[in-house]
Parts: C-alpha cells; structure tokens; sequence
C-alpha cells in the first residue's frame, strides 16, 4: 500500500506522516492483511519529496532569473530517481505528486498540461492508493513558519484545490490544529474508518 501525505508547509505533515508510519508498523489491527497485502512488502518505509534540501527546491521556485522548463526538469529528474526507493514496497511518502502538480501549477504554469501527463502516467510513476491532505489554515502555518510569505502559503492551497480534479484516489482531509496528539488521534480513527469500508467494498 502506497500513501501519500500532502499540505502547505508547516501543515504537520512530517508529524501525522511519521506517526501513521509508527501506527501502521506497530499498532494497526490487520489481522486480515489488508493494508500490508503482499507479506514481502514488509513493513511500512516513509519517504518524502522533493529527495534534495528544501532550502534548493525553494531556490529553484523563487529565482526569477531559473527559467520554469529548467525548474520543472529538475525536479522531474529527482522524482523519477526516487521511484527506484519506493516501487513494490509498502510507502508512506510525505509529499508526492499532487504536490508536484500543485507547485507546477504556481510556479509553472507553461510546463503545468505537460507535466500533468507525466505525473499521472501510471509507466512512468507508481500511483498512491491514498492522499491523505492536511489542510492546515495558512495563518496557523506561517505562524509555524514565517519563512515563505503568507501570501504564498495561500496561493499553494488554493492550487491544490484547483488541481484535486486530477487526483483519481481517495482523499482523506485533516488538519494538525488543537494540538499534536489529538490530531494523532484523529488521523488514526479517520484510517480504521477509511479501512473498515474498503474491505466492505472489497477493494483491498
């Protein structure tokens, strides 16, 4: 099973990501083996995108004088490398390709009907089977973070909005307000929901 964290910077992505990691290897009830469907999938790996420093990935974003075919082609490239990691494991990955689209879609516009059909080609990337968004209100996370302007944070969440009519699996919403472990909470109850009806609809 391959999920996909998504959300502006400082959602609590990296936080909900690593707990549903230690819950899905540690906790989870699968008695049935529905979420680690092939045994030789092992246990849950978690991962993130972009695979280089997000100091580079916003250098490439907010230089004016980067052209967006360059931009694009690099991150491209190290997504494609990342697929070596994570294909035929079981993957919780923070960041994926919604947010590939939903950066391209800021950042890139020219480059963002080509770089849809890449994204979404299931030969050149392996697809997740679940987003999970955390959709965070931008102000609580430039409160979090005041290291991309607010405005930007607003513009990134609107595009996600504008691209979730590309996504093709369930999107599970939640956001990381009111505290760490009510939110951990939270997440939790909202994926043995998610899994109780799946199996119902013999999906898994």
């Amino acid at each position: 099973m391959f999920i996909a964290f998504e959300g502006i910077r400082r959602s609590g992505k990296s936080t909900l990501s690593l707990a549903l990691l230690e819950y899905l290897n540690n906790e989870f009830k699968d008695s049935e083996n529905y979420v680690k469907a092939d045994p030789h999938f092992g246990d849950f790996q978690w991962t993130k995108e972009p695979t280089f420093p997000k100091e580079e990935a916003d250098d490439l974003n907010i230089r004016s004088d980067v052209d967006e075919y360059r931009r694009e082609r690099t991150f491209f490239e190290s997504r494609i490398d990342h697929q070596n990691g994570i294909t035929g494991k079981n993957i919780i990955c923070e960041q994926y390709i919604w947010c590939a689209l939903a950066h391209t879609f800021v950042f890139s516009s020219g480059c963002f009907k080509f770089a849809k059909e890449l994204y979404l080609s299931e030969y050149l990337f392996v697809q997740p089977d679940l987003y999970i968004q955390v959709s965070t209100n931008p102000e609580v996370c430039y409160e979090r973070d005041t290291s991309m302007s607010l405005d930007l944070l607003k513009r990134i969440e609107q595009s996600y909005r504008a691209t979730q009519e590309f996504i093709n699996v369930p999107v599970l919403k939640i956001s990381s307000i009111g505290g760490e472990d009510r939110a951990i909470g939270q997440l939790k109850e909202m994926f043995d929901n998610y899994m109780k009806e799946i199996k119902v609809d013999n999906k898994w």
